[in-house]
């Protein structure tokens, strides 16, 4: 048997039933049965392909190769027991408060999964999560970190881009078999459309390369404007208008058919990214394991 393929479960049977000095004494101690015991050494060695005891009627003694694994096994499991020790002693030790804040869609969606998972396995440690879509000010406001759709000006502040994405103009199919298919920007403009405007930002302006590599810049006109992507989404799922969007907040829709690109020939220029945001002081333990945490979960894929 190669080591990739060994049982660790078996090796602890194994190290029981040595321990115990038999089968039945083994049994006893897993409060199972001895056939069962006596099915998983026999895996075992079936596996390693030679016999780890000498068996008779009186006595059950190990091979050369049974004292031998018996000498490693007891190093695994006391390996295993330390690395359960050091788990369970960061848990205790992960402690305090950690303030966090994010946009509705993202939090939603993408970072609220995550914390709660962290809050379930850390019992002492006390997440507060806000949702919020304003620019906040991290230092005044006294939160440990954020995830935003924008990198942050402030040098007091360090940004990790978790994600890079463009933006697609976008319709359902009821909605290109009402109006047509739009043939250029020009002809979005009478068009019906849902935008996102709120306070400084806003994707009634956007930048995009014309067929010359040269970029150009159009402003989409519309009488409805939100300041909830979710409710933009669903605006535009509902057929009656167009829109654009990053493309994690569409993706799934695209490929289910239910959203189409319009002027897919069109490249939006964009270095727009994800940021998980966080201020430069020195960071606790709590606040470390939920930035790694957070940056080694979510998907944006």
């Amino acid at each position: 048997m190669s080591e990739t393929n060994l049982d660790l479960k078996l090796l602890m049977v194994f190290v029981d039933v040595v321990d115990a000095g038999s089968f039945t004494a083994a049994a006893n101690l897993r409060d199972t049965d001895v056939a069962y015991i006596s099915r998983q050494i026999k895996k075992l060695e079936q596996g390693l392909g030679s016999v780890l005891f000498n068996r008779s009627t009186r006595s059950l003694s190990l091979t050369s190769l049974g004292n031998a694994t018996y000498q490693d096994a007891c190093k695994i499991k006391a390996l295993s027991q330390n690395i359960v020790e050091s788990a369970n002693l960061e848990q205790e030790t992960i402690q305090g408060t950690v303030r966090v804040t994010c946009g509705y869609y993202l939090g939603r969606r993408y970072v609220f999964p995550v914390l709660e998972k962290i809050s379930d396995q850390f019992s002492k440690l006390t997440i507060e999560f806000e949702l919020n879509d304003d620019q906040v000010d991290l230092i005044k406001q006294r939160f440990d970190l954020s995830l935003r759709v924008w990198k942050p000006r402030d040098t007091n502040l360090v940004a990790q881009k978790l994600h890079s994405f463009s933006f697609k103009l976008v319709a359902t199919p009821s909605f290109i078999a009402q109006y047509g298919v739009p043939q250029s920007l020009d002809d979005l403009s009478s068009l019906p459309s849902v935008l996102y405007a709120r306070q400084e930002h806003s994707n009634k302006q956007f930048s995009y390369y014309d067929s010359e590599g040269v970029i150009r810049s159009h402003r989409l006109e519309s009488n409805l404007l939100l300041s909830d992507a979710e409710l933009i989404v669903q605006s535009v799922l509902r057929g009656s208008r167009y829109g654009i969007f990053p493309t994690f907040m569409i993706q799934e829709h695209l490929e289910s058919g239910e959203l189409i690109e319009l002027l897919p020939e069109i490249e939006i220029a964009s270095d727009e990214g994800i940021y998980l945001v966080y201020p430069t002081k020195t960071k606790t333990k709590a606040v470390e394991l939920v930035i790694d945490e957070l940056k080694r979960q979510i998907s944006f894929a």
